[in-house]
């Protein structure tokens, strides 16, 4: 678990706290009344939309950035971010974390060290897997996907272990911060050495292998393709690409050994 001080300021309360920040991050939904077309006709139907919120990161004068994020999960959204970006290789890397959630949300980073951090990416393991077996986390992941099945309109990504045990997950509009959430949780949980497959609700992009890299995951999955720069990334860097991931079929890209028949 993170033990860096981690400080909460909102228009309610301001505090020191070792808890996930939450304030001004209680609405993933938001009401709406969009006309719907169906059977040739027009009518005014109710519906819930994700929510979409900047969040300004900023790191001891080495990163100032906005991300659009969906609210929720926001020092796991952090710290993953940070991992990717290699400015940290974990919590201990930290040494204050100060979100603001008076009015434009904010959240600023001090670490121990300047500079990046220069981690070195081991060899992705090599775990195996049953094919059979994705079907079942593919099940598993679809279940957790509580606000997609309200708003239709965000990405999730899980980490499960060898063993299948889904060891984090995320969910999010962007599928970057998605992805990002999940390996935050993991880092700051500190069981990411155990994580063997990442699944994704998006395509298999360039950015996220690189992620999935990073966080030494060997077996990355999508839901949708992959793409050629995905794909040519993987090849180079022992990352297994499985993609068109659906009920009883897959598509599987590169370093195909770890996949059982």
């Amino acid at each position: 678990m993170a033990t860096f001080p981690l400080r909460i300021i909102s228009p309610q309360q301001d505090r020191r706290s070792g808890e996930q920040p939450d304030a001004g991050s209680s609405r993933l939904t938001c009401p709406a009344t969009p006309q719907r077309y169906e059977d040739g006709r027009l009518a005014f139907h109710k519906d819930a939309i994700a929510v979409e919120a900047p969040l300004r990161l900023m790191v001891d004068g080495l990163l100032d950035t906005t991300l659009s994020r969906t609210p929720g999960d926001d020092m796991n959204l952090v710290a993953g971010h940070l991992f990717s970006l290699n400015l940290i290789s974990g919590p201990e890397d930290l040494a204050d974390v100060s979100f603001s959630y008076r009015g434009r949300t904010r959240v600023t980073v001090v670490l121990k060290t300047t500079g990046t951090m220069r981690r070195l990416y081991p060899s992705p393991r090599p775990v195996r897997i049953r094919a059979e077996r994705l079907f079942d986390l593919k099940e598993t992941f679809e279940h957790r996907q509580n606000l997609f099945k309200s708003t239709g309109s965000t990405h999730a990504a899980a980490l499960f272990s060898d063993r299948e045990e889904m060891i984090a997950f995320g969910e999010d509009v962007g599928r970057h911060n998605a992805l990002d959430k999940a390996v935050g949780r993991a880092l700051l949980e500190g069981t990411l050495d155990r994580v063997a497959i990442a699944m994704l609700s998006s395509r298999l992009a360039l950015e996220l292998a690189v992620k999935a890299q990073a966080a030494n995951i060997p077996i990355l999955c999508g839901f949708s393709a992959a793409t050629s720069s995905g794909i040519d990334y993987a090849e180079r860097n022992n990352l297994t690409l499985v993609g068109r991931l659906r009920d009883r079929s897959f598509y599987l890209y590169s370093n195909g050994w770890r996949i059982l028949p």
